[in-house]
């Protein structure tokens, strides 16, 4: 059976039903047939349009690092799809993946014969899936990142102490809403009664929102922010009375915004209980490395990884590539046709100097010539099927002192990362 699907993976993508239905529902009932696992072990919850697969790592070494059996569930992955879940920064096996498929497929079958309309998505079955195998692991405590929105996520089964909120910005409007006051909503539903609460949302009405659903929930509220510290750069260094002077991962100041978030959360786990000692915590940030996030490779040519899929994270990424030194940006793009790509390439356009475009290995992806068609507005644009095809393209223009940026989809980093050697 396993030879005639392949990998783990396209099992679990066969799952996948047009349009998303998001809810609670089924996975709440999917989850009793296995015991309720979710219920197994402490859990942390990351939401937020950008930031929330940094704070997931950050956090999770912290944990590990303070000595605590800490499972981390990010999505989507970057190169393996065993990223998605894993232990103390061990991924797991493709062996164990087909173990925890052939305990979920009969009820899988079941439930397909007599209540298809209460069939699991692919999102909520791999949920199901992580909490079965840090269950079985024995975990002290899961740092999990929210898929989409927050209220109805499958990750907001959990009972989880503590949740954060990264950043506020406009991304999945189709499901969460049109205005950031409605994807706050969404967002906000990851705040229990008596939950732990952290942001690093900046604007001000947002924010007080926040806070106000805080007081509703009698939860404690902590803006990351709105305490002392300082950002130094070359390297990336926060400075704070209660620490002092620290590296954190990352070139740009919004990854140190993230590191204070992760802090933040930190503290509050250790109110809880946890032993967080300060060593650990600050020896896990300094030690963590943040794959495919304004992730520079030093070799001739010089090469950027970022995943900035949004408007958002492309407005982050401009802004923090003031702080990389080249001469000419060449850059390789492609994302997904559900985003908003004119307004993304109207923000990287402008400081590019050569485009290359591709198509991300997805079902959704956007023609890579409409795509280099909107970047030719900007700068010379070429268009190619395949990523790896346009990096070489840009290899071919690159020159001492040019950096190339390859940037949007995480499906077009990860196919690109697999088929070179970094």
């Amino acid at each position: 059976m396993k030879k005639e699907l392949g990998k783990p993976e396209d099992y679990l993508y066969s799952l996948n039903r047009k349009g998303v239905k998001l809810g609670l529902d089924k996975i709440r009932k999917f989850l009793s047939n296995f015991g309720d696992p979710q219920y197994d072990f402490d859990t942390i919850l990351i939401a937020g349009t950008n930031g929330k697969g940094s704070v997931t790592t950050m956090l999770s070494n912290i944990l590990s690092e303070s000595g605590y059996r800490t499972g981390k569930f990010i999505s989507p992955h970057l190169e393996h799809f065993e990223e998605r879940i894993s232990v103390d920064g061990k991924n797991i096996s493709e062996r164990d993946l087909w173990k925890l498929i052939d305990e979920v497929k009969p009820v899988l079958g079941e439930i397909e014969r007599h209540r298809p309309e209460q069939r699991p998505s692919f999102f909520e079955v791999l949920t199901t899936m992580a909490y079965l195998y840090y269950s079985r692991k024995n975990v002290d405590i899961a740092v999990l990142e929210v898929g989409m929105g927050g209220r109805l996520d499958a990750t907001n089964v959990s009972d989880h102490f503590a949740s954060a909120v990264t950043t506020i910005g406009y991304d999945h409007m189709k499901y969460l809403g049109n205005t950031k006051n409605d994807i706050a909503f969404e967002k906000a539903g990851i705040i229990r009664n008596g939950n732990h609460f952290v942001t690093g949302v900046k604007e001000e009405d947002i924010c007080a929102y926040l806070r106000s659903v805080c007081v509703e929930r009698g939860a404690d509220f902590h803006h990351a922010l709105e305490r002392e510290y300082e950002i130094l750069k070359e390297p990336l260094r926060l400075k704070m009375p209660e620490y002092g002077e620290f590296r954190v991962p990352g070139i740009a100041e919004w990854q140190a915004e993230n590191a204070l978030v992760t802090i933040g959360l930190a503290e509050v786990i250790d109110q809880r209980g946890y032993d967080i000692s300060d060593k650990h915590m600050i020896s896990a940030l300094e030690g963590t490395v943040l794959n495919g996030r304004m992730e520079l490779i030093d070799r001739k040519p010089r090469i950027m990884f970022d995943s900035a899929h949004n408007l958002p994270g492309t407005e982050a990424l401009v802004e923090g590539l003031k702080n990389v030194d080249h001469k000419r940006l060449l850059v390789v793009m492609g994302v997904l046709e559900d985003k908003d790509y004119r307004s993304m390439v109207s923000t990287i356009g402008p400081v590019s100097d050569m485009a290359f475009t591709a198509e991300p290995v997805s079902e959704r992806k956007l023609d890579s010539k409409v795509l280099a068609g909107e970047l030719l507005k900007h700068c010379p644009a070429s268009a190619f099927t395949h990523g790896i095809d346009a990096l070489d393209a840009a290899k071919a223009q690159w020159q001492d002192g040019d950096l190339i940026l390859v940037t949007g989809s995480i499906y077009l980093l990860g196919d690109i990362r697999r088929k070179m050697v970094i």
